[in-house]
């Protein structure tokens, strides 16, 4: 937890994440977001309602969604694209084994957003810079 805390009040820190070679099928088509599920509490429970309430509207914003839980990495849309969630994982310097957090990778491979917390579809899209459908 501590360390979760330090990486969003300083950032990263040691060293820039790089795009996992399995996201990079997805470079300039697609927004992914990268859900860290091992938490013993309730907030992949929490993430994964509030994404399956706006799938529709993540769809629509080409933002594909993956949970990596139990070494495995599961797509919300089931579309058949496969994940090295270990590789995953390490590039991104995602959590440890057993704690939650979210990143959204860009349509140009760069981190637009990381968050140890649920958030909203409308929160991520325009992490995204993907306007608000009633703009």
């Amino acid at each position: 937890m501590l360390r979760s805390i330090l990486q969003e009040i300083m950032g990263t820190g040691g060293r820039e994440a790089h795009l996992p070679r399995s996201l990079e099928q997805f470079l300039g088509e697609k927004n992914v977001l990268i859900v860290f599920a091992d938490a013993e509490d309730n907030r992949p429970i929490v993430q994964d309602e509030l994404l399956r309430r706006s799938q529709m509207r993540l769809i629509e914003d080409d933002i594909e969604v993956f949970t990596i839980a139990g070494g495995g990495a599961f797509s919300l849309f089931e579309d058949g694209r496969d994940l090295d969630a270990d590789d995953v994982r390490e590039e991104l310097q995602g959590p440890r084994d057993g704690e939650f957090g979210l990143v959204l990778i860009g349509i140009d491979g760069k981190v637009k957003l990381r968050s140890s917390e649920p958030m909203s579809v409308e929160d991520i899209s325009r992490a995204a810079d993907i306007p608000s459908p009633n703009h």
